[in-house]
């Protein structure tokens, strides 16, 4: 129904002139208007005061929603902001990667440098040269070598002498036995 009162002010048909019929003959209105003089036109305006207009009530804003709605903005651009933030991060964390990448290279490449240059000073042919050179040391000739061979095996000697109690020498003695 309210829909209905709503749609009065666009319809056309209320300011549409009506057809007068004729027993003999239909005859738009407009065409017995131009024969008829002024005077007798028919007033074509609605009267509104025979039926109230029911006023539409303007619609309130709820607090609620508001509330809802900025907390809502508020988070959004809250985590569009800390997506931001951590993308900053990552690429600041990525330029410290590929910086200190960069500078383990220079250091393994100098480690390796280092390397072959101790690699080159104790070498076999290094320390010749500076055992002929700085020492005067030469190479042993085979005239020189002398090979000593035993036949009996290896054998030790004692030069210390053992200070053992009589005690001692018969726990030994017991503990050979045991054995």
């Amino acid at each position: 129904m309210v829909y209905d009162n709503r749609n009065l002010a666009y319809d056309l048909r209320l300011f549409e002139e009506e057809e007068i019929y004729s027993s003999a003959v239909k005859t738009p209105k407009k065409q017995q208007a131009k024969h008829q003089p002024k005077s007798e036109k028919q007033n074509n305006v609605v009267d509104m005061t025979k039926k109230p207009i029911k006023k539409v009530k303007r619609r309130k804003n709820n607090f609620f929603r508001i509330a809802v709605a900025v907390v809502f903005a508020v988070l959004v651009v809250l985590v569009v902001g800390l997506i931001i933030h951590g993308q900053v991060q990552l690429t600041e964390l990525n330029q410290q990667i590929s910086a200190a990448q960069r500078t383990l290279e220079e250091q393994e490449s100098l480690y390796t440098q280092l390397q072959m240059k101790v690699d080159a000073s104790i070498s076999t042919a290094v320390v010749e040269k500076y055992a002929k050179e700085k020492l005067n040391m030469t190479k042993v000739a085979n005239s020189q070598k002398e090979f000593v061979s035993l036949s009996q095996g290896d054998k030790v000697e004692l030069t210390q002498e053992s200070k053992d109690t009589i005690f001692d020498s018969i726990t030994d003695a017991f503990s050979a036995v045991g054995a």
